[in-house]
């Protein structure tokens, strides 16, 4: 027979409405905005490349908690919470959404590398790497987010290019840094449900993989030694051998 299932109470996030966002960002560096000391950006075969970091500069992936350094709500409607706004949808019918604007904000560097030089991500002769900086956007949704709900916003992407222009006498002149993310913005709630399931048990520990272990001795070569063979010394000094 199956295991006895019961009526269990959970509390989890109910998710409440879900959209994914494509966000372009764009900057423009201009001569004197970024200090290159002896690197030369204007290179033919310099690369540029965006790196996704925290306040401190370290590289981040997508999946740490601080890819987005922060999201803040800004009220839309100050006496009735968020303003509601009748959505016509493409199959005719009419839906009330609410008006969710969210800052969203982190940070990046900047990487030169001269694709004839290796580049790390502190920095090497063959490359530059630029000092920590902001980034931000402010978007505005409408979803589905009643009174107590919460927006979670998740970075599904982040990359980015540039364009490094070069004065007419030489040198940097500019760079047009274009970044592309993609959000995808859960508005959340804890509620209690109730589902069917059995609780669950710890299994047992598995105590011989933990501590120092059985004793293992190597191998040994019996037909060589000690072997069956002893080694004697006769009165003079020399040695023989006996089975």
């Amino acid at each position: 027979m199956g295991e006895h299932l019961d009526s269990l109470c959970i509390r989890v996030p109910k998710v409440y409405d879900w959209v994914k966002r494509e966000i372009s960002l764009t900057r423009l560096y201009s001569n004197g905005s970024l200090e290159f000391g002896n690197f030369d950006p204007t290179s033919p075969y310099v690369d540029v490349e965006v790196i996704l970091t925290d306040a401190a500069g370290n590289p981040l992936d997508l999946n740490d908690e601080d890819a987005i350094a922060e999201v803040i709500e800004i009220p839309t409607c100050k006496k009735h919470g968020r303003k509601h706004k009748e959505i016509l949808l493409p199959d005719g019918e009419t839906v009330t959404l609410h008006e969710v604007r969210l800052s969203i904000s982190g940070f990046y560097r900047i990487k030169f590398t001269r694709d004839e030089f290796g580049c790390d991500d502190l920095g090497t002769p063959g490359c530059y790497l630029s000092p920590v900086v902001p980034w931000s956007t402010t978007q505005r949704f409408y979803l589905c987010a009643p009174e107590g709900t919460y927006p979670v916003v998740r970075l599904d992407n982040f990359d980015g290019q540039g364009d490094v222009r070069s004065l007419p006498t030489g040198g940097f002149e500019s760079l047009d840094l274009e970044m592309m993310l993609c959000v995808g913005v859960q508005v959340e709630r804890y509620v209690n449900i109730e589902v069917e399931g059995s609780y669950c048990h710890p299994r047992p520990e598995l105590l011989e993989t933990l501590g120092c272990g059985p004793i293992v001795h190597p191998p040994q070569c019996h037909d060589l030694f000690p072997g069956t063979h002893h080694s004697h010394y006769d009165d003079h000094g020399g040695e023989y051998e006996f089975e």
